[in-house]
Formats: structure tokens, C-alpha cells, sequence
């Protein structure tokens, strides 16, 4: 479908791509993975055709058509959002207007068998094109994509750029082209949408090449994975988890291949310069030089980068409750988003938002954060509290003329000038690097470096408006390290899941002004979900077998509840073995072989318990998990 013919692909501070051959067949799924600056997003404008190879040629079959996702769009227009899904297939606007036009000649004229033929060409071509059902289709990409129907049809023009995006996404999906080029699709999307998304392309029949740093997302689209590397591009099957593991085995079969290498040039190395000057052994010599001279050396496995140990600076102890939300109101006008909203954040918890777009994740957060006011209530601190807040929008309140540097210096001046460069460089900042403007970074830099600035300074509570949001893979473990190691307690919206499972051990759902409280990470969050069920029960003459007691507040008796539930789930299991062997004793009793009714209720109790032994043991391991 495309083909890559020896490509060389050269700038002027570095070369790209040499001498690169690859095909992208019809119906591959494929992430595109590397450092940054190794050029993703270069290979999929070479294929549209927006940059032009130095050397080399991109082919691309005639007949495939291509559709682009990149990573920031600028146009707009006046049309309303509806319309502008609805133009991706222009063809058929114009058929509706000629069969809006024919069926008034027909009316004119009903015995015209030339029009009456005509109008049923028209209409079965629009049938072919499902014109009858476009409008529902482009509905239903928008919704999912976190549209409301009023929004539908509102003016482009009138949304901001990261809505603009989801505009665009919604066009390439509901066209439907025979490959999809999507450059960082996740980053402008909220939870509920991207877990949309990834529906959508589950089902996707189309060739699809991705440029995502959500691990996640990556896992549950792609089977395979394109790393770009030493200016060429290497294939491995599988998802994303895939890579690792079978990046890891190579890079660890490349190091002993690599060793032993070594140790045999070693030792022929020596056995030259040993009898270098022997006459008798000339020739032996002789014939060792030749064959390091001829050599295929094996070179050193990838230089991956030292596991960084991200050490920030630890709050003191706080109180017990850090802070409280008493009867908060909060409304916009007429919008009412929270009525008598009750929650306690207790010493240590670590809290992600999830919940549908809109549905007051963020106004939760501005509100803890001092941000947005109350309409309401009473949002009270524990005594000595303090709190920071990290959000998109603080990074255009960086010093840009400073340099990363200084802008730590300045902000923890006792620091030495060695401590600095030790703190940098835990979030990959080192070397010269240091001495740049804040100007010149990039928006995933500068993220890292606001992020490095917050924790740099203590605080009990700290805020996180997607934290990881435009960041490598690398920089994403960094702050997920820096997050994990921080002892206070955290508030945080994200929609990474993977970072989510990684920091969290509370998840509040955020939905319709209410909020429901689940006391585990991101993973328990959605078995608890699956579960379709939030009332506790027990074993009993209802057949119930108890789960984890029903969230309440988040505080220190649930979360004590909560380790004793760990604790009583062996004894559950046992009597969940007990109820088992009981019945399987009841269906080999031979005196009850042609006792229809109790056969029946024995099979049914048995295939009960045995269910619910594996839902004991699922929820088990998930708390071991949790208490860890």
C-alpha cells in the first residue's frame, strides 16, 4: 500500500533517515515509537506528501486514500461543526440537492419516464453512499467524541483549539479513509473520549499508524510497532507491552553476543601483541590481524538510560484531614455543576478525577486550588495545610527570558549549584541543557520544567491538571516516579490511565454533581465498575458473598475496613471450597441420581461458588495490590 524506497532524510543539525526501506500493507495496525526529535512525525508527512526526501522514494498506491491527524490545527470557519463532519463527503450534499430538484420535475411531471428514471439512479446512489443515515453517523462520531447535541450545532470559530481538534478527528473518522495517520490523537481528548476512541479503532478495518505516548492506548489499538532507530526503522509484532519484553530479550541477547565478542578480540588482541615479534609464531599472528580486520563486529546493545532516581524535596507531616469540603455550592449562572457536595481529603491519599467531559473534574480541582471560587459551603484546611497547584495554562507564567537554571535557582536559593544540576537532571534536564531559555523549549519540556518548579517546594496537598500531557514515554515515567515517590497527598486529573494505576489509590468519580468514591487505583476503579454493584453483602441464605465496604468519605475507618477485608477474604475462600465440595458430594450421591430438582439446585449452587471464588480471589489480589 506505501513503500519506502531507500529514503534518506537529512536537516541541517541532523540526518534523519538513511537509506530507509519499509512497506505499510493494507489492514496493519502500527504504533510509531522512538525518542523524540527521531522523527515520527516526519515519516507521516512524507507520506502526504508535506516534506520531500532527500534520497529515495515514497510510493503510495493510487487508489488508497490517506487521512491526517496532526498534532495542531489552526483553520476554522463559521459552519457549524455538524456540517463541517457532514462536508467530508461532499458527494453527497450535491446528490440531495439533485434529487430535491428531479422530485419537483417529477411532480411537474409524473408521466416523464426520463426524469422518473433519472431520480432512481440518484436515489440508489445515495443509498450506496448511506445518505439516508449520514447525519446519524457524524452524530454519533461527534457524541463520542464528548459533543453534546447542542454543540453540534454551534459555529467551529467558537471553540478553542483543542476543541477544533477533536472537530478534526471526528472528520477523518466519520470519512473513513483506507489508512489513518493519527499524530498524538489522545492529547486534546478527556477520558470518557479517549476510551471512546479506542473503541472506534478497535473496530477500525482500515491500515492505521499512531504516534501515541499513552501506553494504554497503544496496548489496545496496534499489533504491531515501528521503532525508529540509528536512522532506520525496526518491526516487531504485538502491542505496545509486546515491544518492551521482546526489546529487552534482544537488547539482552545483543549484550551477550556482544560480550563474548569482546572477550575473544580481547584475547586474540593480547595473543598478538604477545608474540608480535616471534618469528615462530609469525604466522599465527598473521592470521589472527586478518581476521579482526575481517571481523563483523557486534555493537553495544542500545545505550538505555540509567534507570533516574527522582528525589524531590518531602512535606512535613500534616493533619490527619487535609482538607474539607462542607455543603459546596458551585454554579455558572443558570448551570448548577455541584449542590451540597461533602468530601474529605485525608493525610496520604492520592486521588484521581475520572468522569464524562463537563462533568465538573476541573472546577472540582480550581476550587481546592483556590481557582474558582465558591457559590457555596465552606471549603475549610487542616491547621498549617498548604497546597500547589500545576495547570496547562501556568506555563505562560514561566520567566521566558530566564534560563532552566535560574529559574531553580531563583526559586530555592539555599540550593547549591551542584543540588540544582542533581534536581534537573532527575527530570532530564542535564548537561548545557540547563542553560537554555525557557523560550526556546518545547511544550513538553517546558511541562517537565513547571512540574521540576512546583515539587521543588514542599507542599502537603499538592493539585495536577493533566500532568503528563504532552510528554515522551520517558519524560512520562519521570513524572510518574516523581509523583509516586511524594509523601503528602495528591489530587490529580489525568487521562493516562496507565499513570493513573501507577500514583493512585483513590479514584472519585465525578458525574451529574455527585461524586462516588472507590478506595483502590485505576484498575480496581474499573472491576468495581464491572461489577455492576456498590452495596456490600455476605454469604448467606441470599446467596451474596461480600466485596469491599461501600465507599464512603475516603477516611481513616473505611480505609481500616478495608485492610480487614483483606484479611477475612482467605476465610470466604474456604467456605467458598467448603460449598463447592458439598455439592459436588450432593451430585455424586448415587442415592440421588434420579432427584431431577436437587441435581438441578446442586449444579446451580456449585457453579454459584465456584463464581464467586474467583471473584474472591481477583478482588484479593487487587487489594494486595492496594496495600503493597
Amino acid at each position: 500500500m506505501i513503500h519506502f524506497h531507500q529514503i534518506t532524510k537529512t536537516y541541517p543539525d541532523k540526518t534523519l533517515f538513511k537509506g530507509l526501506s519499509l512497506v505499510i500493507r493494507k489492514g496493519t495496525r502500527t504504533g510509531l515509537v522512538g525518542a523524540n526529535g527521531s522523527g515520527k512525525t516526519t515519516l507521516l508527512r512524507l507520506i502526504i506528501g508535506e516534506e520531500e526526501t532527500d534520497q529515495g522514494e515514497v510510493q503510495v498506491d493510487r487508489k488508497i486514500s490517506i487521512g491526517y491527524l496532526p498534532q495542531e490545527i489552526t483553520s476554522t470557519s463559521s459552519k457549524t461543526i455538524l456540517h463541517e463532519v457532514l462536508d467530508e463527503i461532499p458527494e453527497i450534499g450535491a446528490l440531495e440537492l439533485q434529487i430535491e430538484d428531479y422530485s419537483k420535475q417529477v411532480a411537474e411531471h409524473p408521466d416523464d419516464h426520463r426524469l422518473l428514471d433519472k431520480l432512481g439512479r440518484l436515489q440508489a446512489e445515495f443509498e450506496r453512499l448511506n445518505g439516508w443515515t449520514i447525519e446519524s453517523q457524524a452524530k454519533k462520531v461527534l457524541g463520542g467524541l464528548g459533543f453534546s447535541p447542542r454543540q453540534m450545532k454551534t459555529p467551529l470559530e467558537q471553540f478553542s483549539g483543542g476543541w477544533r481538534m477533536r472537530v478534526a478527528l471526528a472528520k477523518l473518522l466519520f470519512k473513513q479513509p483506507d489508512i489513518l495517520l493519527l499524530d498524538e490523537p489522545t492529547n486534546h481528548l478527556d477520558l470518557t473520549s479517549l476510551i471512546w476512541l479506542e473503541t472506534f479503532l478497535k473496530d477500525w478495518t482500515g491500515a492505521l499508524l499512531l504516534i501515541s505516548h499513552d501506553r494504554t492506548f497503544l496496548d489496545k489499538t496496534i499489533n504491531q510497532i515501528f521503532e525508529i532507530h540509528n536512522q532506520s526503522v525496526l518491526t516487531f509484532s504485538g502491542n505496545y507491552s509486546h515491544f518492551i519484553k521482546e526489546k529487552e530479550l534482544r537488547n539482552e541477547q545483543q549484550a551477550a553476543a556482544y560480550k563474548n565478542q569482546q572477550k575473544m578480540i580481547a584475547e586474540t588482541e593480547r595473543f598478538i601483541e604477545r608474540f608480535r615479534y616471534k618469528e615462530s609464531k609469525a604466522s599465527q599472528v598473521q592470521s589472527r590481524v586478518k581476521s579482526l580486520a575481517k571481523l563483523d563486529r557486534i555493537s553495544p546493545p542500545e545505550g538505555q538510560q540509567n534507570r533516574i532516581s527522582v528525589r524531590i524535596p518531602q512535606p512535613g507531616r500534616s493533619a490527619r484531614i487535609v482538607a474539607e469540603l462542607h455543603e459546596v455550592k458551585k454554579s455558572y449562572d443558570s448551570l448548577e455543576v455541584f449542590a451540597d457536595l461533602d468530601l474529605s481529603l485525608e493525610r496520604g491519599q492520592r486521588i484521581g478525577l475520572v468522569g464524562p467531559n463537563g462533568a465538573g473534574k476541573s472546577t472540582l480541582l480550581k476550587m481546592l486550588a483556590g481557582v474558582e471560587p465558591l457559590s457555596g459551603g465552606e471549603l475549610k484546611w487542616g491547621d498549617g495545610v498548604q497546597s500547589a497547584y500545576f495547570a496547562q495554562h501556568q506555563f505562560e507564567a514561566l520567566p521566558l527570558e530566564q534560563t532552566i537554571f535560574d529559574l531553580l535557582s531563583n526559586e530555592i536559593p539555599k540550593w547549591t549549584t551542584t543540588e540544582v544540576r542533581t534536581y534537573l537532571g532527575s527530570f532530564l534536564f542535564s548537561g548545557d541543557t540547563i542553560d537554555k531559555k525557557i523560550k526556546v523549549l518545547s511544550g513538553g519540556e517546558i511541562s517537565r520544567l513547571a512540574l521540576a518548579k512546583m515539587l521543588a517546594t514542599p507542599a502537603h496537598l499538592i493539585l495536577l491538571d493533566e500532568p503528563t500531557n504532552h510528554l515522551d514515554m520517558l519524560s512520562r515515567d519521570v513524572v510518574q516516579d516523581a509523583i509516586s515517590s511524594f509523601t503528602g497527598t495528591m489530587v490529580c486529573i489525568s487521562h493516562d490511565r496507565h499513570f493513573l494505576n501507577a500514583v493512585t489509590n483513590t479514584i472519585i468519580e465525578v458525574d451529574q454533581g455527585k461524586i462516588q468514591i472507590y478506595l483502590g487505583n485505576y484498575e480496581y476503579y474499573l472491576w468495581r465498575k464491572a461489577q455492576n454493584r456498590v452495596e456490600p453483602a455476605i454469604i448467606g441464605k441470599k446467596n451474596k458473598i461480600s466485596t469491599v465496604p461501600k465507599a464512603g468519605v475516603g477516611n481513616y475507618t473505611d480505609r481500616k475496613k478495608q485492610a480487614n477485608r483483606l484479611k477475612k477474604i482467605p476465610l470466604l475462600i474456604d467456605k467458598c471450597e467448603t460449598a463447592i465440595l458439598l455439592q459436588e458430594q450432593i451430585l455424586n450421591d448415587p442415592t440421588v441420581v434420579s432427584d431431577y430438582e436437587k441435581i438441578k439446585t446442586a449444579m446451580d449452587q456449585k457453579e454459584y461458588f465456584e463464581e464467586k471464588y474467583l471473584e474472591l480471589l481477583e478482588e484479593q489480589e487487587i487489594l494486595k495490590k492496594i496495600f503493597a
